[in-house]
């Protein structure tokens, strides 16, 4: 899941139908948008979607990870393959 992914699939509502529907959004396994005058105000995700972001973010607090990253597409923008060896032997895998 890429925080994108999650964006396109949520069903935008307005604030009166999130009030009125709260109970079904909560436990929708889809993402929900709520929109006050047509804006966004708040998200609502289902939990395992959250632990998903939440490993992401504590994925970028990782120098290795970000630095290997960071080889790897300047490899790849010069035309060059990353081995996924390399990349596993790295992260410890």
């Amino acid at each position: 899941m890429t925080v994108a992914s999650l964006l396109r699939k949520a069903k935008p509502v307005n604030v009166r139908e999130a009030q009125a529907k709260l109970s079904r959004l909560i436990r929708s396994k889809s993402p929900s948008m709520v929109l006050s005058h047509g804006k966004p105000v708040s998200f609502l995700i289902p939990y395992e979607d959250m632990l998903d972001l939440v490993d992401m973010l504590d994925d970028l607090k990782d120098e290795k990870l970000l630095e290997e990253i960071a080889r790897a597409r300047g490899e790849y923008a010069r035309g060059k393959a990353v081995p996924a060896e390399r990349l596993f032997r790295n992260m410890g895998l």
